[in-house]
């Protein structure tokens, strides 16, 4: 107890938590960025827009697979697609560019730093 009395004792622990709003964009995020899949294309959206076809195929994986990643990743606001005839071109949003530098700073950090 004596270790945190300077800020106010639990009480000011508590306040000085996020609150359930941040907590929860936060738990979207990781949730958002714990699979390969998502991971892969906000990298790839990050060296260019890019329509579905292409990610699907760099991806390999089935159309209904991709569709559902995309679809998350436009939920979390992470993507945007435009109609571009008969194609959606993919591209990152700016919350999607700050993402993906949080996930290059990660791996520029590395796990040794510690």
């Amino acid at each position: 107890m004596e270790a945190i009395c300077d800020i106010g004792g639990t009480e000011g622990l508590v306040a000085l938590l996020p609150d359930d709003e941040a907590l929860s964009r936060l738990r979207e995020f990781h949730h958002i960025c714990s699979d390969d899949y998502r991971l892969r294309i906000l990298s790839m959206l990050g060296i260019r827009p890019l329509c579905a076809c292409i990610i699907g195929e760099v991806l390999g994986i089935a159309k209904s697979k991709l569709s559902y990643h995309l679809k998350l990743l436009q939920d979390g606001g992470m993507i945007a697609g435009t109609a571009k005839g008969t194609f959606i071109v993919y591209e990152l949003t700016g919350y999607g560019r700050f993402c993906l530098s949080l996930n290059a700073g990660f791996l520029a950090y590395g796990r040794e730093a510690d």
